[in-house]
């Protein structure tokens, strides 16, 4: 397995990209799971992530085309409250509402999430005139979702409130003389 990090200058990134990964090796978890910030294990086949909660360290995750599903997700028990930039590009997650819920209870204070090429993402639909639809859809229900999120599929995100969410009377003011 090549390992790619920086020993000399004890770089904060670890980059496995293409290892054929199932689950992390012990020994890499115990040699950086401490120091590491950013890390890279697209191209994999993760199927397994409970070691992922001793990345203490972890800032930024990519996990790009690894064929994962929510029940990947579920293997990490336990958050990762420092956790900013999340990259779950070109995978199988299909249950919008139970990956978005996955990863607010996983990556709580997460601001940058990109899910493009999943079934989940309305990214390549091509269902005019309906496709506008769910793209305000997906990405209204997001938004609400996770509060602290900044970036949604390389968007700025920009919140809205639904009707229901207003005071359905009207607000009166009366002054008394």
């Amino acid at each position: 397995m090549d390992v790619l990090d920086d020993d000399d200058n004890y770089s904060d990134k670890l980059i496995l990209v293409q290892q054929n990964l199932r689950s992390m090796p012990k020994e890499i978890v115990e040699r950086y799971a401490d120091w590491t910030e950013h890390l890279d294990l697209s191209y994999n086949c993760l199927k397994d992530l409970s070691w992922l909660g001793e990345f203490e360290q972890l800032r930024y995750l990519v996990l790009d085309s690894n064929r994962m599903h929510e029940s990947q997700l579920r293997t990490l028990n336990k958050p990762l409250p420092q956790l900013e930039v999340l990259m779950l590009n070109k995978n199988e997650f299909s249950d919008l509402t139970a990956t978005i819920k996955l990863i607010r209870r996983l990556f709580p204070n997460l601001q940058y999430l990109s899910l493009h090429g999943n079934p989940i993402c309305p990214d390549g639909l091509n269902l005019q005139p309906f496709s506008s639809y769910l793209k305000y859809d997906y990405d209204n229900f997001i938004a609400q979702s996770l509060s602290k999120l900044k970036f949604l599929d390389h968007g700025l995100v920009q919140r809205s409130y639904s009707y229901e969410s207003f005071p359905r009377y009207p607000i009166t003011t009366t002054t008394r003389l």
